[in-house]
């Protein structure tokens, strides 16, 4: 890694998970489950229009960890769809933003991450652990260059 800052667009999660806001809840724990992930971006008909988070769907369920708890799935969760639990219009970056300016923004909205836009096009996702992944990087590139 070079010493010149890099933007979202070097440091976010390409083509992230989506979840359509027609799903159920059940589908979507069941995609943070099979990837590991924490957030999803709603979209419809190519458009982002919301974002639900582990957070949301632990409110809704009363699961302590959309990830952790495997417990049975409740049949209620199949009928209730995302629109009912998600975020809309949720904050979103573009890939040309800087990843102190991304920090920013989740400290100032006490959010863990945010779509990336590119014009209208969903190209991504942005996290706190991106960023730390991104850190880390910057911090063992400093070390091998003194």
């Amino acid at each position: 890694m070079d010493s010149a800052l890099h933007t979202v667009g070097d440091i976010m999660t390409p083509n992230p998970v989506v979840v359509g806001p027609t799903n159920s809840v059940a589908k979507a724990i069941r995609l943070m489950r099979q990837h590991a992930i924490r957030r999803l971006p709603v979209v419809e008909n190519g458009r982002l229009v919301g974002i639900v988070t582990s957070g949301d769907l632990r409110r809704i369920t009363g699961l302590a960890s959309i990830l952790n708890d495997k417990s049975q799935d409740n049949f209620l969760w199949h009928h209730i769809p995302v629109v009912n639990v998600m975020s809309p219009n949720p904050i979103t970056v573009a890939p040309t933003a800087s990843a102190s300016e991304v920090a920013a923004i989740l400290i100032e909205h006490k959010i863990g991450g945010v779509p990336v836009l590119d014009g209208d096009e969903l190209v991504g996702i942005i996290t706190s652990t991106d960023l730390l992944r991104y850190m880390i990087r910057l911090e063992s590139a400093v070390g091998r260059a003194t």
